[in-house]
């Protein structure tokens, strides 16, 4: 009966249909999901940048004042452009009535600065960061970890001065570290850093310091590249190869960012939004309900009884022909199941018993057939054995004697047929071994034992190829015994095998030694008429074998490779017709 290839439970197919349809609403409940996932991760973004500026707020408006400082500053240029004392002073009084600012000083164009809140006269006409400014001037930032004047790390406001259109100088500014530094115990528990980052990529101030700071920024190679992203914010590796949640926002307009790397766990928590999960559960929830009603509702109707029908045909199917029991509560279609169950298990009962019987008849008519048949053989055997004692000549005795064994092979197969429960088969280990038993045997030579032994794989084989195979390993066991000799320092042995190659094909072989005779030779080596071989060859042909012979100084080999019939035939292990007409002229004359 053929078997569908593709075959699913009855749930299975509910849970699929329950699944179409609520699948409009769960699309709808999906969308609206997503909706409210996006608006939140969009709260947690701009929790996250909002918190993060707010964390850099006290630097923003540092920089700041430095910044209108250094513009109010640079607005007093006409009036002390030209008087470096009178600018001095007013540089010192800047420093002193701001607590935020260390130094402050005028530039001139050349490098020089004669007017500044400190004592002496400076050039930086050779620093390549003053050339630059000088090449372009603009508002610009720059860290100096020891400061030329103050000595102090600080940050450096430069502010250009033009006069119609013509650079005049520069205003520049110095903050300590100290003043701008981000340090809080908040922020170094939570794992948060806070950078400052300029236009042209300098880090300006750090909530960690600055040497560890890029270890904290996105993996990015010119720092500078972030200044372009202001106002966004992003999930990414940072320089040390850690998932860090990233902001980026304007500080300064055009000329600062501030930088914020969170712990991506801690920018999650950032918004304080709960009601994601329990929204996206929200369609989850309502199909989950769906289909527990509709599968508990399946099972009380519909499942529990087939349940039970199951496991009654499994019952009847391991050979329990009970009867099913009545099922509980179940709707008509169900009663009417197993009212029909119980009919068809009383009838499949009634024809296995009556099946059983004839089985048991056949069986005791086939195993007498064979022990008669195994009886009127041996019987054979004797008279044939009767006879041989009292033949007048060799030849007769050595004629009846290979008649009787040949007999007893046949006597063998059917009594094993007889003594097993299968007699469709035959186990070749004990038909081998039967047979070396019975044929295998013969007197010690010059004092010395013959050993037999025998080494058969138990494999099942037909009848037909069953009595073949019996004869041949009779003529071939007659061969053994009257040729085995004993060999130069050996002794005298028979041995018999039957093995299994990895084709599958069975390879039979005797083997016997060969050497010196017996003195007295009880078995009769007159000159062989070759039926024996003619007899050999046919049983081979019938087994649809082959046949490899290997003679050496002490050993004769005899095999046959021979596939295990499975069709077997109906025609008997004779021989053929000019083989049986030469026999007859030979038994003739």
């Amino acid at each position: 009966m053929a078997v569908p290839t593709h075959s699913f439970r009855l749930t299975f197919l509910l849970a699929g249909l329950i699944t179409f349809a609520l699948l409009p609403l769960g699309v709808i409940g999906i969308w609206q999901t997503n909706a409210v996932m996006n608006e939140a991760e969009e709260q947690t973004r701009d929790g996250v940048l909002a918190q993060t500026v707010e964390l850099a707020s006290n630097e923003r408006d540092v920089l700041q004042r430095a910044i209108g400082a250094a513009s109010a500053l640079s607005a007093l240029f006409p009036v002390t452009a030209q008087d470096n004392e009178r600018c001095g002073l007013l540089m010192k009084d800047f420093v002193s009535d701001n607590k935020d600012f260390v130094f402050a000083g005028w530039i001139e164009p050349s490098g020089l600065m004669k007017c500044h809140s400190g004592p002496g006269e400076f050039n930086f006409s050779s620093q390549p960061a003053f050339q630059e400014l000088v090449a372009t001037p603009k508002l610009s930032f720059e860290i100096n970890r020891q400061g030329s004047v103050t000595g102090e790390s600080v940050i450096i406001v430069s502010q250009p001065v033009f006069e119609n259109e013509e650079l005049k100088g520069f205003v520049s500014i110095s903050i300590p570290h100290w003043v701008a530094s981000m340090q809080s115990d908040n922020l170094t528990e939570q794992g948060i850093v806070v950078a400052l980052v300029d236009k042209g990529g300098e880090i300006l101030a750090s909530s960690v310091g600055l040497e560890k700071t890029k270890g904290f920024l996105p993996s990015t190679e010119e720092t500078r590249l972030l200044f372009g992203q202001s106002g966004s914010t992003f999930l990414g590796k940072s320089a040390a190869g850690e998932s860090r949640f990233f902001a980026i926002s304007s500080l300064l307009p055009d000329q600062v960012v501030v930088i914020g790397s969170w712990p991506e766990e801690v920018a999650q928590l950032a918004a304080g939004n709960r009601k994601t999960a329990l929204t996206l559960a929200f369609p989850i929830l309502m199909w989950i309900a769906g289909l527990g009603v509709a599968l508990w509702g399946l099972y009380q109707l519909v499942l529990r009884h087939l349940n039970v029908l199951r496991r009654a045909l499994g019952s009847v199917a391991k050979g329990d022909r009970r009867h099913l029991q009545a099922m509980r509560f179940a709707p008509q279609e169900f009663q009417d199941v197993e009212r029909d169950f119980n009919n068809m298990v009383e009838l499949v009962s009634a024809a296995e018993a009556q099946q059983e019987d004839d089985l048991r008849q056949k069986t005791l008519l086939l195993r007498e057939v064979h022990h008669r048949v195994k009886n009127n053989l041996q019987l054979v055997a004797s008279i044939m054995n009767m006879h041989g004692r009292t033949a007048n000549t060799p030849e007769a005795r050595r004629l009846l004697n290979q008649l009787q064994r040949r007999v007893r092979g046949l006597a063998t197969v059917h009594n094993t047929l007889n003594t097993k429960s299968q007699m469709a088969s035959v186990d070749t280990k004990e038909l081998v071994e039967n047979l070396t038993r019975e044929l295998g045997q013969r007197p010690a030579i010059n004092g010395k034992t013959v050993e037999v032994s025998v080494d058969a794989l138990s494999v099942h084989i037909g009848q037909d190829q069953a009595v073949t195979l019996s004869m041949l390993a009779a003529e071939a066991l007659t061969n053994a015994v009257k040729y085995v000799g004993i060999p130069d320092g050996g002794k005298p042995e028979i041995h018999v095998s039957l093995t299994q190659d990895v084709s599958g094909d069975l390879r039979f072989e005797v083997v016997n030694s060969r050497g010196a005779m017996a003195e007295n030779e009880d078995i009769e080596l007159l000159e062989s008429s070759g039926i024996g071989q003619r007899l050999m060859k046919a049983f081979v042909h019938q087994l649809e074998g082959m046949v490899n012979v290997q003679e050496e100084v002490d050993r004769y080999t005899y095999t046959v490779t021979f596939p295990i019939d499975e069709m077997q035939s109906d025609e008997p292990p004779i021989l053929r017709s000019e083989d049986t007409e030469d026999d007859r002229t030979e038994a003739a004359e």
